[in-house]
């Protein structure tokens, strides 16, 4: 089986594709992870307002780690795509 040099290229951009396709689906789980400690940290402040000031620093830091895996990944596709 022989496979030409311009259909191995177009595989290669097809693969190139559905790997930013599957950091994409990575990525938004990481914004519903963001969302949901937000979620929590809302709930929690309205269940018991004297946590707000030590809840809000562990929900910030929390956020930027989660947010951390995005830039990863965004970082990942960029490489990926160039």
């Amino acid at each position: 089986m022989e496979v030409d040099v311009q259909s191995l290229n177009y595989l290669i951009e097809v693969a190139k594709y559905l790997a930013l396709a599957l950091i994409c689906l990575g990525m938004a789980a990481v914004a519903k992870g963001v969302s949901a400690i937000f979620t929590t940290v809302i709930t929690c402040i309205s269940r018991n307002p004297n946590v707000k000031k030590d809840l809000t620093s562990f929900a910030w830091g929390g956020a930027a780690m989660t947010e951390a895996i995005a830039l990863y990944a965004l970082l990942i596709a960029i490489l990926i795509l160039f």
